[in-house]
């Protein structure tokens, strides 16, 4: 009788439970919500970390499924484990997300153990410590500091700023200006920064050719040290800043914490990976989706050792004029780049990835080719506005382009 009663107890909350109103808030954080959807084996064991260290679980299936993975509504990259013609087999992902950089950031892991967890608490303290170092959001940051000296105060860096700041200027250098982190006046006059988006005034674009590049930047690596030659010039580094930080990332979690296979991913936009996906031994499946078209994948390739870079004027654009304008703007000319949708790059590490595909997606195909015999191990795919799909490198089979 005590064991039917309970039974009846049970129905009677289950019953109750499955007709809660699904629009009431916090309904799936219920802990009779779990129970009524115990499933262990077709669960993959996900985690969202706040900044206040509260882990939460979430519900995510594991079986390999296209296009099992997306981090936001605009992601460009669509990662998942490889797929093969054999049916579905579970295999155990650990997916550990947080927020930084004004947007998701993902680490995939094969499998999770206690001492595992604190190599990914590590690998996001290092993102955070990044973004405080890089950001031009937040008034306290090194790169906010450096853009309020006035031209002729030399200051010296410390050895991370001032290495990522001597590379940019390497890319700026090997790019012909296309990549160039001084440009932030250029950002702000376009409402690109802080927004809204806007045309700027005539007389304020004649401005601002006078307030960009990397020569109006002095770096004395002998002194370490960072020196403005003009006024009114200011750096951002949104275009390398997220690539920067997952190879910072993984730096930790392969290198320094000797974790066989992983996969990092910054807002969508940049991802490495290396090893393989359990059951796999070729890396990490990515999808690249179409800039405009929700659903749509316009090509494929495998981080393995491999980091992958996309820029895309669907992030941010501007209307005028019946056109749509991409985010991205072009230094020489002040004004957004024309003709690309978006361009991928695979590099071997992220921050290359993300510095060339802006880089490219301001150049275009045909100057980009010019150029890449600097760059041996990369690889661009260009999808232009008119639908055009061009792959640029010595290897061009890393991309494997869908029928759209």
């Amino acid at each position: 009788m005590e064991r039917l009663a309970f039974v009846s107890v049970w129905l009677t909350v289950a019953i109750f439970c499955r007709h809660w109103p699904s629009r009431q808030p916090g309904w799936k954080s219920a802990p009779w919500f779990w129970l009524l959807n115990v499933t262990p084996k077709a669960w993959n064991r996900s985690f969202t970390k706040s900044r206040n260290n509260t882990p939460c679980w979430c519900k995510m299936s594991l079986q390999r499924r296209a296009g099992e993975l997306e981090l936001t509504r605009r992601s460009l990259i669509l990662a998942r484990p490889l797929v093969d013609a054999s049916p579905p087999v579970s295999v155990s992902l650990i997916r550990y997300r947080q927020q930084a950089m004004a947007t998701t950031w993902e680490v995939t892991l094969p499998d999770l153990n206690p001492a595992t967890m604190g190599d990914i608490d590590h690998a996001f303290d290092v993102l955070h410590n990044l973004e405080s170092l890089m950001t031009v959001y937040r008034e306290d940051s090194k790169v906010s500091a450096l853009n309020r000296l006035q031209s002729g105060v030399e200051t010296r860096l410390e050895p991370l700023l001032f290495g990522i700041l001597l590379q940019c200027y390497e890319w700026w250098q090997q790019t012909e200006g296309a990549l160039d982190i001084a440009s932030g006046r250029m950002i702000k006059a376009w409402g690109f920064f802080r927004g809204p988006p806007s045309v700027p005034d005539p007389s304020v674009m004649e401005t601002l050719p006078s307030l960009n590049g990397m020569d109006k930047v002095r770096l004395d690596s002998a002194k370490r040290s960072f020196e403005w030659l003009s006024d009114g010039v200011e750096l951002n580094l949104g275009c390398v800043g997220k690539g920067v930080a997952v190879d910072a990332m993984n730096a930790v979690l392969k290198s320094e914490r000797g974790l066989s296979s992983g996969l990092i991913q910054g807002g969508g936009s940049s991802a490495r990976g290396w090893g393989g996906c359990p059951g796999e031994s070729n890396g990490w499946r990515v999808s690249i989706k179409h800039p405009w078209l929700d659903g749509a994948i316009i090509a494929e390739a495998v981080l393995e050792n491999m980091a992958l870079g996309t820029s895309a004027g669907s992030f941010r654009h501007l209307q005028h004029a019946g056109r749509r304008l991409p985010h991205i703007l072009n230094p020489s000319t002040c004004r957004p780049a024309e003709g690309m949708a978006s361009v991928s790059v695979l590099a071997p590490n992220a921050a290359l990835a993300d510095a060339l595909s802006t880089a490219f997606f301001i150049m275009g195909p045909e100057k980009a080719l010019a150029r890449m015999g600097q760059w041996p191990n990369v690889t661009a795919l260009f999808f232009a506005d008119s639908g055009k799909i061009t792959v640029l490198g010595e290897q061009p089979g890393r991309f494997h382009v869908c029928c759209l």
